[in-house]
């Protein structure tokens, strides 16, 4: 038995209901799924024999919700095999799409199509930790930039001013290689951070975590090549 996938990935159950099929599919799992195997984006499913007319009643029903999937039924004498492909559309969402299928008690969702077309419509989110880590490396590049910057104070501030900030800003200029490396720790870790979590969460980083992680990058790269800017920078200034 094969049945068509189809396009577009959308769900078709009315919302009251969802619940419902969840506990019925679980309760099947619970009675007689023996096994299930998951191969990529095909999930293969074996039942005992005798919840074939379960196993059929969910497939129709699956259909009329979920016509993106495909579903394929093999029958033996000790079985039921059931074999869901899903197509490269719902590839991101594919975990979630399949654990319905496998679990024995009832999952808080909504029924396996609607789980797949709400997780595609969902807007990126702040990752776990994530901000902290974006704020705390974009504050540790501003300070090695700005300790940089003290270096060049002095040919641009006037000398009455120099005289009560001098100790102040030589304090600031030594501090620039220590922050600097601060920075490029914080920057290089908060870059890991999002990487990570965003692997394990399968979560896109939020716009604004990236808008701040690659000012927090620049800064940082202007704090590295300081060296190379100094010079020419005072020499501007003095002419």
């Amino acid at each position: 038995m094969s049945i068509a996938e189809a396009t577009p990935i959308a769900c078709t159950l009315a919302a009251g209901a969802y619940e419902d099929r969840l506990a019925w599919i679980a309760a099947l799992n619970k009675d007689a799924l023996r096994s299930h195997e998951r191969r990529d984006l095909v999930l293969e499913l074996h039942y005992a024999i005798e919840a074939r007319a379960r196993v059929h009643e969910m497939v129709r029903n699956e259909q009329s919700c979920c016509a993106f999937l495909t579903f394929q039924l093999h029958e033996s004498r000790n079985d039921i095999c059931l074999t869901i492909t899903a197509p490269q559309a719902a590839r991101e969402v594919a975990d979630a799409l399949f654990e319905q299928f496998v679990a024995k008690t009832p999952i808080v969702s909504s029924c396996a199509c609607a789980t797949s077309a709400s997780a595609a419509k969902t807007p990126a989110e702040e990752l776990p930790g994530s901000k902290a880590a974006s704020v705390t490396a974009v504050t540790l590049s501003i300070g090695a930039v700005a300790c940089g910057v003290c270096c060049v104070l002095p040919f641009a501030l006037p000398a009455a001013m120099l005289a009560s900030t001098g100790t102040l800003l030589a304090w600031f200029v030594s501090m620039h290689l220590l922050v600097t490396v601060l920075a490029l720790l914080s920057v290089a870790g908060a870059w890991g951070w999002i990487v990570w979590q965003s692997r394990r969460t399968r979560r896109r980083p939020a716009p604004s975590t990236l808008v701040v992680m690659a000012g927090s990058t620049v800064l940082l790269a202007i704090a590295v090549l300081w060296p190379l800017i100094e010079r020419p920078l005072i020499r501007a200034l003095q002419a």
